[in-house]
């Protein structure tokens, strides 16, 4: 009953700064497609959160993806539920081993890049360029 309580509460106090923190990068950012400081555009997507293969953990990830153009950022945006659904089920699909370490975090982003560039359609060299995880929490 107390493990219970204190998930429920460490859940709560979470959500509550996924969205103290998405309403300040929203009111920072004007918008999903911005510039990033190397002059690369850029797509941020919404926090996510999603239980991991096992169930024993979570997974919270807020993600920006760099883009090869304007264009590409608008595209994610137009197809954001295919490109969320993507995200959910490859984080989903991990056990908290794969990804705890520097490497397991590489090639998860190497994993999603390829799936994202699949679900947009984009050409070799196009597309999602880079991956970048703004806030990667497992508990």
């Amino acid at each position: 009953m107390i493990l219970r309580y204190k998930r429920t509460i460490a859940m709560i106090t979470m959500f509550i700064g996924m969205l103290a923190y998405s309403a300040g990068a929203s009111a920072n950012s004007g918008g999903s497609a911005s510039a990033s400081a190397a002059g690369a555009p850029t797509a941020h997507l919404e926090p996510f959160v999603v239980n991991l293969s096992s169930f024993d953990r979570y997974l919270q990830a807020v993600i920006t993806l760099q883009v090869t153009a304007t264009e590409v950022a608008d595209k994610v945006k137009t197809y954001m539920p295919v490109v969320r659904h993507v995200v959910i089920m490859t984080l989903s699909s991990k056990d908290s081993a794969d990804v705890q370490s520097s490497s397991g975090k590489k090639a998860l982003v190497e994993e999603l890049r390829e799936k994202i560039n699949k679900a947009l359609n984009s050409k070799e060299h196009e597309g999602v360029s880079d991956v970048f995880f703004e806030n990667f929490v497992i508990q």
